[in-house]
């Protein structure tokens, strides 16, 4: 009933936005007088808006034909295959990439891996602006649904790639690219979903297009589920926003976010026992939830300096805050985080005939507050701590062209520095430690012809642990704990170095990329496959660990409406030696836990009329460990899934249904062990979606 009614409001909302808006969007859009007009911009307009608009995501993304190993996701193909799930669900058919929800469906607490290696060691940006929490250096894309609706772009790229602001690209980084406000035409677009165990979604999205020198872009959403697993609903809403005005040598860009998730508990995965009797079974108690809100502003102020130098300075706030309940044998703990965080980052970029010069620098502050109350007792505080981090950093990259030959070069230097703050009256000060780190990467590109580049690249990345990492899981440190963390040099920070080989072929209407990588780490911070009471990874170092493999991806047209396209993983990666800290048994030469060796992905698309599509996507991934000592026992078991999906065009409008696991396949997505029992995520066994995209 309550998602009837939203329904019903969104449309009368927006047919309202119609009769003074246009969609521009690829399902319904058509261009009335208001979009000629906006057409009719002058050339040097529209290049000065894109200059102006673009600085920061092309000093912080490779631009051109760089030597990285890198997939990006257009805003047609987000258009076309989206429909409100968590961006780590969105990007698993990229190349390399592996993701988990924890409910098992759509939304819930997700997580995005790469070449198997977890999103702490990822660097997330939103148009340059880091969104790595500090503290535990991840996003939680639950406090932000329906996140990619707001997107133009989101480029992976894999390895250590190029310098960014925030938390370093360890393993890769995820750059996303907001909706530009003065690049958008003119729209309005209402999306109402429904499927699978409850699900729901309704969405309105609009933009001004440039009206004279102001342009505006604004997205409402909300979501509701049951979510797959027993009692793992999702009760989420989000808007995002984005007001931008354009001088003759000026620009200012505001950028802002908010969202709210209500979740119920999902985060401990059933035995083997458990799923036997229940494939949806879920351990935890419907009283174990969650209530957690997130928001993000910035101000983009871009100026031309000259017509081949330009400068961006961005301010940036962040903050998100809420609870969720636990229990801790009979009792219900209540966990409650509240953080804030202020950054400042400048960027400026030079290019001239054959030669582009760009440098940024970053300041950041952050405290996050950590406290926990026993219910029903919400007086008391057991214990209130907060955690203290600041980070600099600066790089400088150069490109320079020579015939047929790019050379890139780049260079980073960054400081983090993180403070403990205890509970009052507790005994051990405040801990603290910084680290310092140089992070150099050099790379070529080589246009051997017109269709055939060749590239390689060599970097080397330093990142410092996680404040889970540095506490063992542990939420607050007393004296008793102390004696097991402290002092904080107990963990050391970790090191990849990272060769990056490929070409890249297109001729006709066939693409293929082909990249070889080898990376070698220096004390891996590797997770042992258990889990903390609050959900976070365990996490060791071990001394020395590789990652070896090839990357292959493909696109064919034979035809207009028809295409093919796939990709695939195939790596080896071992870590030298383990030591097991609970029986102190040592493996060597050992398989890393949730790394498969093998990732596979293709699919077919068929246009058979203006605006419709058939879709079916094949996925294969091979068996993964839950532990490093090489145990073939305590593993999750390959699958292979079939989503399919068709878009049915309705006048002006859509009609778009998604059926994910099409053959009801049994398949987990992640798992840990204690040793003995195999502990597994569930993916839900066949689900649908169906979507109405409304344009006006």
């Amino acid at each position: 009933m309550r998602f009837t009614m939203f329904c019903s409001l969104v449309a009368v909302a927006t047919f309202a936005l119609g009769s003074h808006a246009v969609s521009a969007q690829a399902t319904g859009q058509r261009r009335t007088a208001a979009d000629s007009s906006a057409a009719r911009d002058s050339a040097t307009a529209r290049a000065r808006r894109d200059t102006l608009e673009a600085v920061v995501v092309r000093a912080t993304r490779a631009g051109g034909a760089p030597p990285t190993s890198q997939t990006t996701l257009d805003r047609e193909t987000i258009e076309r295959t989206y429909a409100g799930e968590d961006a780590p669900l969105a990007l698993q058919r990229l190349t390399s990439v592996t993701a988990t929800s924890d409910a098992g469906g759509f939304s819930g607490y997700s997580a995005i891996r790469l070449r198997g290696i977890d999103q702490t060691r990822l660097s997330i940006s939103l148009d340059g602006v880091p969104l790595n929490d500090p503290e535990d250096q991840v996003l939680y894309f639950s406090n932000v649904p329906d996140f990619m609706a707001s997107m133009a772009s989101v480029r992976v790229q894999r390895g250590v790639g190029t310098s960014a602001f925030g938390t370093a690209s360890y393993a890769g980084s995820l750059n996303f690219e907001s909706v530009s406000p003065a690049s958008s035409p003119r729209f309005a677009q209402a999306q109402l979903g429904g499927g699978s165990w409850q699900t729901g979604r309704a969405s309105l999205q609009g933009a001004t297009g440039l009206r004279g020198a102001w342009a505006g872009y604004g997205r409402l959403s909300w979501q509701e589920t049951d979510g797959y697993r027993e009692h793992s609903g999702n009760r989420a809403r989000s808007g995002f926003g984005s007001v931008a005005w354009i001088g003759a040598r000026d620009a200012i860009r505001f950028t802002g976010f908010a969202g709210r998730s209500q979740t119920q508990l999902a985060y401990y995965a059933p035995s083997e026992a458990e799923l036997a009797a229940d494939p949806r079974a879920n351990p935890m108690s419907p009283l174990e939830r969650d209530d957690f809100h997130q928001e993000m502003a910035s101000v983009q102020h871009t100026r031309a300096l000259s017509a081949a130098t330009s400068i961006t300075t961005t301010a940036y706030r962040n903050s998100a805050a809420g609870e969720y309940d636990v229990f801790v044998g009979s009792e219900l703990w209540n966990f409650n985080l509240a953080h804030s965080w202020y950054g400042l980052l400048s960027t400026i970029a030079w290019s001239r005939a054959g030669l582009a010069l760009s440098a940024g620098a970053h300041l950041s502050d952050y405290q996050r507050a950590h406290f926990l109350f026993v219910r029903p007792d919400l007086a008391s505080r057991v214990y209130d701590n907060t955690g203290h981090k600041q980070e600099q950093s600066a790089f400088g990259k150069a490109s320079w062209t020579r015939g047929a030959v790019d050379w890139h070069a780049d260079v980073e230097v960054r400081r983090a520095a993180f403070r403990y703050q205890p509970t009052a009256g507790t005994p051990i000060g405040e801990p603290r430690i910084d680290w310092v780190f140089l992070n150099p990467k050099v790379g070529v590109s080589w246009r051997l012809r017109s269709t055939l580049t060749a590239y390689a690249s060599l970097g080397r990345t330093g990142r410092e642990p996680a404040r889970s990492d540095l506490f063992a899981g542990a939420d607050d440190v007393d004296s008793a704990t102390a004696v097991e963390v402290l002092p904080l040099t107990r963990v050391r920070p970790e090191y990849v170095t990272d060769l990056e080989v490929g070409v890249r072929v297109a001729r006709g209407t066939a693409s293929l990329g082909i990249n070889a990588f080898a990376m070698r780490f220096r004390d891996e911070i590797a997770p042992i496959g258990a889990i903390a009471i609050t959900g976070s990874p365990l996490r060791q170092n071990v001394a020395g660990s590789e990652r070896v493999g090839v990357e292959l991806e493909g696109r064919w047209v034979p035809r207009a409406g028809l295409t093919f396209s796939a990709n695939a993983t195939a790596m080896r990666a071992r870590i030298a030696e383990y030591t097991d800290a609970a029986t102190a048994t040592d493996y060597r030469d050992v398989p890393p836990l949730l790394t498969p060796a093998l990732l596979a992905h293709a699919e077919a698309a068929w246009a058979p009329f203006a605006r419709g599509e058939v879709l079916l996507a094949l996925r294969h991934v091979s068996r993964a460990y839950l532990a490093n000592d090489g145990n073939t026992a305590l593993t999750i078991p390959a699958y292979s899934m079939v989503d399919a999906g068709i878009t049915l065009p309705v006048g002006r409008q859509a009609i778009r249904l998604q059926v994910h696991n099409l053959t009801g396949a049994t398949a987990y997505a992640s798992g840990y062990t204690d040793g003995a029992v195999r502990y597994l995520f569930p993916i839900a066994r066949r689900g649908a979606l169906a979507t109405l995209v409304l344009g006006f």
